[in-house]
């Protein structure tokens, strides 16, 4: 009880957002699971945001753009109320109150997988239900997540695309795990410079891969919502903001699913790598994690606002090729913090 009050920013506004979870006739995956919610089981949720965004916050059934948040913790540990200080800043650089599922998804090994994908979904659609939720567009939700939480973050956006529901208004992922066969290199190469333990996968007890699976399901790593880098295609997504370390042990990864998704014809997408940066590096106090932080501040104000212009105008799939022939600039495929920092140059018209 002591931790939360140590993680709270001073300057933060923190209110109660759990809500009970009802049945949706989800489908796929999920449906089993939805077929057992009787509006019983709470799905306990927080509200951060800094103290000058608080005071605009419009409530429910408004065109409020906020950011729904997916903490990360291997799926096993973390909660909302770790990742306070992260989330604060979050809020005061995006300007949006973050509804935090830093919501608190039921975790492995308690909850198996597709649990904690079924709690994030039910978040979403929790926001954007017009008679027992909040009523928010879609459009007005920026989905976010670290590490654990970036690749849950993903696999949501997948399954909402697969079945038919409208899709966010983009997303911002901070060192998304999106192999957890890690079977990539860089969790041996990159090991001795990050501080995640060497490749989790090979861990004999704590094995967070195990946990989340269950002995059942351990032939499912490769599923696209449990490593989405495996989806069979990433078209019709909203536009991404990728934010990764340098030296992190998720590069080769991250790196891998970058270029699938880039190879898209519809989804657009913009990865930063620092240089000599760790797994979630936003979350420490480094120079470059202000700059990381700028940066998804104007993804949120500016960069989503134009994109949608370009698709409303049907132009996204000429950007998107576009966007294939640039190295530098706010929208292409990669950048780096520098080239980021820039944002008023090479913006297409």
């Amino acid at each position: 009880m002591v931790a939360p009050k140590l993680l709270t920013p001073l300057t933060s506004k923190i209110q109660d957002g759990s809500f009970p979870v009802i049945r949706r006739n989800l489908r796929g995956i999920l449906h089993e699971l939805d077929k057992m919610e009787d509006g019983s089981r709470m799905l306990e949720v927080e509200w951060m945001s800094a103290g000058t965004v608080w005071d605009r916050c419009q409530g429910i059934r408004s065109p409020e753009k906020v950011v729904l948040y997916y903490h990360g913790g291997a799926y096993c540990t973390m909660s909302a109320q770790t990742h306070r200080t992260l989330t604060h800043k979050i809020s005061k650089m995006t300007g949006r109150r973050v509804f935090c599922k830093s919501v608190n998804y039921r975790l492995a090994p308690e909850t198996r997988f597709p649990g904690g994908l079924y709690d994030a979904v039910q978040a979403f659609l929790y926001l954007t239900d017009t008679e027992r939720g909040y009523g928010l567009d879609p459009q007005n939700i920026l989905i976010m997540g670290d590490s654990a939480g970036g690749g849950l973050a993903l696999a949501t956006m997948l399954y909402l695309r697969d079945h038919g529901y409208p899709a966010a208004e983009g997303a911002a992922l901070l060192s998304p795990w999106v192999d957890l066969s890690c079977s990539y290199p860089s969790w041996s190469t990159a090991s001795m410079y990050d501080y995640l333990p060497s490749n989790p996968g090979q861990l004999a007890g704590m094995n967070p891969v195990q946990l989340y699976l269950g002995p059942d399901r351990v032939a499912m790593v490769r599923h696209p919502y449990v490593s989405p880098v495996f989806a069979d295609n990433f078209e019709g997504l909203p536009p991404l903001l990728i934010q990764s370390g340098g030296c992190e042990s998720l590069r080769d990864e991250i790196n891998d699913l970058v270029s699938k998704i880039a190879a898209t014809r519809t989804t657009l997408i913009h990865h930063e790598e620092y240089e000599d940066m760790v797994h979630v590096f936003q979350a420490f106090p480094f120079k470059k994690s202000a700059e990381a932080l700028e940066s998804i501040g104007w993804w949120a104000k500016f960069g989503m606002s134009m994109i949608a212009q370009w698709k409303a105008r049907g132009l996204l799939p000429a950007i998107v090729e576009e966007q294939r022939n640039h190295t530098d600039g706010p929208f292409a495929i990669k950048s780096t913090p520098r080239s980021a920092g820039r944002r008023s140059q090479s913006i297409p018209s």
